[in-house]
């Protein structure tokens, strides 16, 4: 038999038209004492929002029933619906998994909200062959054709107090579908505290609720229960506190004609009745609605604070950063001791004070214009070098272990000045991950790389020099063997020592070529801007590996942190609910 109840879905009662928000985008560093409570909002807001998408338009009244162990819930469940659908007995727990009495055109399973649900359904005309159990971790629907409980979708849940912790969930979420609840307790259960708490939170969102106190011996009166009640701080109006008396046998059968459940079912099927249902509806779609806007408005005013905290974390790790790369520099800058510096700077005037341009002839000229790269080590005997093997050979002479210290310097840094002190805080656990830190295999590439880039700029600065030098033009400053040696002297320098000592051994290298033209002069303040500028790309060669050690725990902070447009999502969410 077709049902004439309307399912349609009214669009006028549709929520605006918002696409689903990234939710795994919400994410904080754990910054704040408040980052734990970020994350149970976190948690929640998607389940909440599925629900809230899932109600609007759903013309069908949730009624679930909740209990503790043993408190007769599919009994009542049983005697509400007029049929043995659900499993009971003395052995505990029966219901192993939520069963819901639905019309079969009732629109439960559509878009049902929680995704880790499996539903099924099973068609009961008549009486079913027997009671269901339920299956953990599975919705069964349970389909009839009755008129009268066409607009109801009545569900009965595992225990509250279970030991199975997906069972506890699986009551939460089809809580939050909830339009009304039936509270099943008994005698040895009613001040138990879980199933208190969650009456009192029942009481306290302000849902329709029947506390029923099941298998009640015949000295227990209505006033004593609700007496007792009060003084935990539930009030309940007489139309919503039942007492209902130990049926030892067949209790679903024989409640129905117990006068105590006939008049719960009056009020009960009264409260929620089809003519009852817009407004039932309409209250909750406002409290849901309500509840969402406030919870976005926390999560979005406490994803402020951390991202405040984020930004001054940031300028903390700049300041560590600042002051390891200064002291490397530094320390770079030492490298040479005095005396070493000035034997080697000795050298190069001793050779050059002996050489006149004017005299000598120009085969003896080159061998004295090579002689600046033997003393530096930069020429084997035999087969001349290539400029390329120069360079490649310089680059391995490179000091690893002052970089190398440096990076471990900053990490201690970072993890005794920036790290939260709870070992739960998304951004501790990011700084001990394996990746975060430069490994030496990571850092000696990295500076072998620079090097490379650095050898390479050279020559191709050298290439640009010496083109155009006319081949009359064999001695001065022009000379191609002379340019060369200057450079790579430049180039031994800053590997060695830096920017003081490079001018120096380049002044020496290149004072007897310079002559009073104007030329000449030019070529050599050439020459000492190419020297500047080789020991400044050195140094941000050397520095580049602090920076990428840097840049490394910024994108670990930037990936713990909500990106500014999901930021912007929340907040259009936020107003669209208000404007709901």
């Amino acid at each position: 038999m077709k049902s004439s109840f309307d399912w349609r879905r009214p669009s006028h009662l549709m929520p605006d038209n918002h696409s689903p928000l990234a939710w795994a985008n919400i994410r904080c560093p754990g910054l704040t004492p408040a980052a734990k409570h970020i994350q149970r909002i976190v948690q929640e807001l998607p389940r909440r929002w599925a629900v809230y998408a899932y109600k609007h338009g759903r013309e069908l009244l949730w009624v679930v029933l909740v209990g503790g162990t043993g408190t007769g819930k599919s009994t009542i469940f049983n005697a509400i619906c007029g049929q043995g659908l659900s499993a009971t007995g003395v052995e505990r727990p029966k219901t192993l998994g939520p069963i819901v009495c639905a019309h079969r055109q009732a629109p439960v399973q559509d878009d049902f909200p929680f995704e880790s649900v499996a539903v099924r359904s099973h068609s009961a005309e008549g009486e079913i062959s027997s009671p269901r159990p339920g299956a953990p971790g599975d919705l069964l629907i349970i389909e009839h054709s009755r008129e009268d409980l066409a607009h109801l979708a009545i569900v009965d849940t595992p225990d509250l107090d279970s030991l199975e912790v997906r069972n506890r969930a699986i009551v939460e979420d089809l809580y939050l579908l909830a339009d009304a609840v039936v509270f099943v307790t008994s005698q040895e259960k009613y001040a138990d505290e879980v199933p208190f708490q969650f009456l009192q939170r029942i009481r306290l969102d302000g849902k329709i609720c029947f506390v029923l106190l099941n298998k009640a011996e015949k000295v227990l009166r209505w006033e004593d229960l609700n007496a007792s009640l009060v003084e935990q701080g539930v009030s309940m109006a007489r139309d919503f506190l039942w007492v209902l008396p130990y049926i030892p046998a067949n209790p679903s059968e024989q409640l129905r004609r117990q006068e105590e459940f006939k008049g719960f079912l009056a009020v009960f099927l009264a409260q929620l009745a089809r003519e009852t249902m817009p407004q039932v509806l309409a209250l909750e779609r406002q409290r849901r609605t309500r509840a969402l806007r406030e919870q976005l408005g926390e999560l979005i005013e406490l994803l402020e604070h951390e991202h405040g905290e984020a930004r001054a974390w940031l300028g903390r790790l700049e300041a560590l950063h600042k002051s390891v790369c200064d002291k490397l520099l530094d320390q770079q800058r030492k490298h040479f001791d005095q005396e070493s510096r000035d034997y080697l700077q000795a050298e190069v005037r001793a050779l050059f004070s002996k050489y006149d341009v004017l005299r000598k002839p120009r085969r003896f000229v080159f061998k004295i214009l090579l002689s600046p790269l033997k003393l530096l080590g930069l020429q084997t005997q035999g087969r001349q070098e290539s400029r390329r093997d120069v360079l490649l050979r310089i680059r391995k002479k490179l000091n690893l272990e002052p970089i190398m210290a440096a990076v471990e310097k900053l990490n201690r840094s970072v993890l005794e000045n920036l790290s939260p002190s709870d070992p739960n805080a998304p951004l501790y656990r990011t700084l001990r991950q394996s990746g975060i830190k430069l490994s030496d295999e990571e850092i000696r590439a990295r500076v072998w790389d620079e090097q490379e880039k650095l050898a390479v700029w050279l020559e191709d600065t050298f290439n640009q020099l010496a083109q155009g030098i006319p081949k009359s033009k064999e001695w001065g400053i022009y000379s191609t063997s002379v340019l060369w040696g200057a450079l790579i002297l430049s180039f031994e320098t800053a590997i060695g020592g830096g920017i003081t000592f490079l001018e120096a051994a380049l002044d020496s290298v290149l004072a007897p070529f310079v002559t009073k033209g104007a030329v000449e002069l030019f070529a050599y303040q050439e020459l000492h801007k190419i020297a500047r500028q080789l020991a400044k790309r050195y140094q941000e060669g050397v520095l580049s590996v602090l920076h990428e050690q840097r840049d490394r725990y910024v994108e670990g902070i930037q990936s713990l942190t909500t990106p500014k447009g999901t930021m912007d999502e929340l907040e259009a969410l936020r107003h669209s609910l208000a404007a709901a």
